[in-house]
């Protein structure tokens, strides 16, 4: 319904809003998304390869470290750092009252590029700890410097993940609402939210959507074009990984260029709302209300997700199931795209359809299904491929139907998987906002739309708790993804 909207004619109100708005919304995504594309790229790849190629002192609990800003939600980075660089902040005193407007599009791209350069750094150092210590070796034996080492032979060969990871980013980057509608900075989610809540114009939203749409599937391209034409290092060719072991200061600076971005990317939003937390007056009324809400259709709509990952997972299995494997793929495209573009098109697609259609609990779930169910498809889909086909065909050549092959055979083999992407679709869904914000019931808090409505109030001492209690339930699946090296979407 979105796509189509890009070919009906444009009335009235949606010519106006390209007019006047629609260049500024779509300059400013553009500007920011390659902003956040620089800062994220040069961060991770770098980050990546001085842990990957080199040995210091804390290098181990650094390259766990790296990975804790994705712990943060980007909207409460941007809450802590306003708070931060306000009038009365810790950046005041820093830099003598006149701290750097935060509210720009530069601080908006500061922000992002610290929430979003973990899926560089993930992607980067699965692939670099990957290549043949063979590789260094040979390297150094023919005189080449680490850097050099690095610029010729590394960054060549791990293209392809760091182009993923960019990727990865700017899709964040092109969905964020939270971010951009604090910080005043007029994006394409933002103004989907303005024209259509704002101004009660659902057809220029829905154009607007069309528009957010299309640079969603570009990248979803190039992030899947990233993948291919990987190929495999010999047997023979392979060493375990020898790093250079740095002098002192080599060290110091590794250690610094490292330690910055999980500095300012976790530890510092993470001090500031918990010094509001002990500033405060106490947890808001609403804390426990959001967090039950929060935790019941975080579950219902993990447990939803799963199920429907686990149909597409079995309906794809074999080689003779062509068209399970391509609707499988074409439900978890819903991956890439924003919060604010599935709630429009659910929206949109019960208006052409003529069907009835309010905010509320199966309208939030059907959409978190659509964006999240990628992630538990991922994991169960993995699992299931460790079941050879040979096992299924002597389950059914014994007379076992599919019900019994998945209670006995399926299940038990894919039940770790089961619960680490329930696990990460329950910590997504607790920190959606867009999608929450446009399709909630009436008066249904979560911990995210709580954080929202306080801290858009500057009310940042009643929102730190609730923001915390994210922080610390996202940890969780950071230290999950950043132990098994690779980070599944």
């Amino acid at each position: 319904i979105v796509l189509m909207s890009l070919l009906t004619p444009a009335d009235s109100a949606v010519k106006h809003v390209w007019a006047t708005t629609g260049p500024r919304y779509l300059i400013n995504t553009v500007a920011l998304a390659a902003m956040v594309a620089f800062g994220a790229g040069a961060i991770g790849s770098s980050a990546a390869a001085i842990v990957s190629i080199a040995e210091f002192p804390g290098r181990r609990a650094l390259s766990l470290g790296l990975a804790l800003p994705l712990a943060v939600p980007a909207y409460i980075a941007a809450y802590a750092y306003g708070d931060m660089f306000g009038p009365f902040g810790a950046a005041s005193a820093l830099f003598r009252g006149a701290p750097p407007d935060i509210k720009s599009l530069p601080g908006a791209a500061f922000i992002l590029t610290l929430a979003t350069y973990p899926y560089v750094y993930l992607a980067a150092r699965a692939s670099f700890d990957a290549r043949s210590g063979a590789l260094l070796e040979a390297a150094r034996t023919l005189g080449a410097s680490p850097q050099r080492f690095f610029v010729s032979v590394l960054a060549p060969t791990g293209r392809a993940a760091i182009a993923g990871g960019v990727a990865l980013a700017l899709m964040e980057t092109v969905a964020d609402y939270g971010v951009a509608d604090y910080l005043g900075v007029p994006t394409l989610s933002v103004g989907i939210f303005r024209t259509w809540r704002g101004l009660g114009d659902l057809n220029a939203a829905v154009q607007l959507a069309g528009g957010l749409l299309l640079v969603a599937l570009l990248l979803v391209m190039i992030e899947e074009g990233s993948r291919r034409g990987l190929g495999a290092e010999s047997a023979r060719a392979h060493r375990s990984p020898a790093r250079v072991r740095l002098g002192p200061l080599g060290s110091a600076l590794a250690a610094a260029f490292c330690g910055i971005p999980i500095l300012l990317g976790f530890i510092a939003p993470a001090a500031t709302l918990l010094a509001r937390l002990l500033d405060g007056q106490g947890i808001a009324r609403g804390l426990v209300v959001a967090a039950g809400n929060t935790a019941l259709i975080a579950t219902i709509g993990a447990a939803l997700a799963i199920a429907i990952a686990g149909a597409l997972a079995i309906s794809s299995r074999g080689p003779k199931a062509p068209l399970g494997r391509a609707l499988a793929r074409i439900a978890t495209l819903g991956y890439a795209l924003p919060g604010a573009v599935v709630a429009l098109s659910i929206v949109a697609a019960a208006g052409f359809f003529k069907v009835g259609l309010a905010a509320g609990y199966a309208t939030l779930l059907y959409a978190y299904a659509v964006r999240f169910s990628t992630a538990g498809f991922n994991a169960v889909d993995g699992a299931l491929k460790q079941i050879h086909p040979l096992t299924e065909e002597a389950a059914r050549m014994l007379g076992a139907g599919l019900p019994r092959i998945i209670r006995r055979l399926f299940l038990p083999a894919a039940r770790p998987a089961v619960i680490a992407g329930g696990l990460v679709v329950f910590i997504d869904i607790c920190r959606e906002l867009p999608a929450t914000l446009l399709l909630r019931p009436f008066n249904f808090e979560t911990l995210a739309t709580e954080v929202y409505r306080l801290a858009s109030d500057e009310r940042l001492s009643e929102a730190a708790p609730a923001a915390l209690l994210l922080i610390a339930l996202s940890i969780v699946p950071v230290f999950l993804v950043n132990a098994l090296g690779n980070l599944r979407r």
